[in-house]
Formats: structure tokens, sequence, C-alpha cells
């Protein structure tokens, strides 16, 4: 069985070096194309990911948050967080996240009320390699194969593709160079968005030293991380500044204040590298 195994990663591999032969070159250019979606006011988007995404109850609550507390974006925002902890995209069958009329049909309310809701018609979607998958030897090419294919899988079901870029390590900060060019290269390739999270994480352990983003494993987001992270998904996605906004995380209002500051502008500088 472990030779068979082997075999099987073996013909996986040399399958993704005989794909990217034989296509369209990998941009090594670390200049973003796209540093919005295309999209406008997505009601409906897809997170596709892993813990990153799902920590502190998921990111999606407080981009939500931010939306609605912003009534120029109007009504009827809703959002999907579908992870798999420790996944790759690898592990994602994307297809059937946009084809099962089944997911989101329905809810139990805070009130204990079964609702029921029409099937999800998803406008964007957003994916997050496993933490180092894009920039580790036997894991790269499996990266750029499954950003591709799952790209086209969304396309062709009509759900623009987008990329979160993650962060490094708190304890290795050299990693968001390989992260930021990855991503950045894989979203070009694609024609769409790669979110300046990891970027922002940068940014704000600069300019916020006192904020620590991280919990005690260095990896995964503290609260305050995944604040920072839905600050920017929610200015890249809405074209708006965080700044200001009402929505209570419930952290100090210091530090929300800060975290919106520095995701506005970690965004402003991805722009500026255009």
């Amino acid at each position: 069985m472990q030779k068979m195994q082997a075999k099987i990663n073996q013909l996986g591999v040399l399958f993704c070096a005989i794909f990217f032969l034989f296509s369209e070159p990998v941009f090594s250019d670390a200049t973003p194309l796209l540093t919005s979606p295309k999209v406008e006011n997505p009601k409906s988007v897809l997170f596709i990911g892993n813990s990153f995404f799902y920590y502190n109850n998921g990111v999606h609550k407080p981009v939500l948050g931010m939306v609605k507390a912003n009534k120029s974006l109007g009504k009827g925002h809703r959002f999907r967080n579908i992870t798999i902890n420790s996944s790759s995209l690898e592990w994602h069958d994307v297809e059937s996240y946009v084809t099962n009329k089944r997911i989101g049909s329905f809810s139990i309310t805070s009130k204990n009320e079964y609702k029921k809701y029409d099937p999800e018609k998803y406008q964007l979607a957003i994916m997050m390699d496993c933490s180092q998958c894009p920039i580790h030897e036997d894991r790269k090419d499996l990266f750029n194969f499954y950003v591709d294919t799952h790209s086209k899988t969304l396309r062709d079901n009509g759900v623009e593709p987008s990329l979160l870029m993650t962060w490094a390590y708190k304890d290795k900060p050299e990693m968001i160079e390989g992260l930021a060019a990855s991503y950045i290269s894989a979203a070009n390739r694609n024609q769409a968005m790669a979110f300046p999270v990891g970027l922002a994480f940068q940014l704000s352990q600069k300019e916020n030293p006192n904020i620590d983003l991280f919990t005690p494993d260095m990896r995964h987001p503290s609260k305050a991380g995944t604040y920072l992270m839905a600050a920017v998904l929610y200015s890249s996605i809405y074209n708006v500044s965080p700044e200001g906004n009402s929505y209570d995380y419930d952290l100090s209002q210091t530090t929300q204040e800060s975290l919106q500051k520095t995701a506005w502008k970690a965004l402003n500088n991805y722009r500026d590298l255009r």
C-alpha cells in the first residue's frame, strides 16, 4: 500500500511538472495586475481555506459586520466559510461548493427558528492555501496547479476567483517575501485579485508592535490578527476605507482604530506597486 501511494504521489508531481511546462508561463513579477475584484459590491462571497480563516469564529463574521455597518453598501449580503483544518487547496472539491444547491439552503436562527433560503449564487470566492504550500519545495507546484484549476472551475460557474495572501510566521518574518511573490504571481496568471493580508501583517508588526497578531503557536491569527485580515478584505472588496467603521469586534477602540489604519495603508501601498 505504501509503495502504491508513493507511486501515486510521484505521478501527481510529474503531472504538475508537465502541466506547467506546456501552460502559460508563471509570472515572476511581484507587481499585482489587479488591486480590487472586478465584481462590484458582491452580495455573496465564498471563503475557501483552512484554520487561518476559521479561527476566532471565522473571518467572514467581522467582514460581514463591517459591511452591515456601512449602510451605503445596502442589504442582503451572505457570506459562506468552507474550511478544512490544515488543508491545502488540493483537499477542496471546489466544484461541489458552487454546484451543490443544498449548501446554505437553511439556517437555525438565534430564536431557534428554522429558516429556508434560496440557493446561494456566489459572486466572489476567496481561496487560501496552507501556510507554507506556496513556497515549500514539495508543494509549490501543486499550489499553482490548484489555483489554476479552481480558478477555472469558479469562472466556469460564474464566480470570480481571488486569493488571500497569507502571512509569515511570527518567528519567521522572512517568509513574507516568498509568499507575496507566489500569491501575486498566481493571481496575475489567473487575472485575479490577491488580497495583501500578509503585507498588512508585516506592516502592523512594524507600526503596531504592541498589538500581537498571533496566537501562542506564532502561526494562527489572534483576534486582532483576524480583525486585521477582515479589515483588508472589507476595504479591498468594497473599495472603501475601514477607518471609522463602527462595527465592534470586541477589541479596544484604540486597537481597532490602529488596525483599520494599517489595513488601509497596506492596501494603498499595494495599489501603488502597479
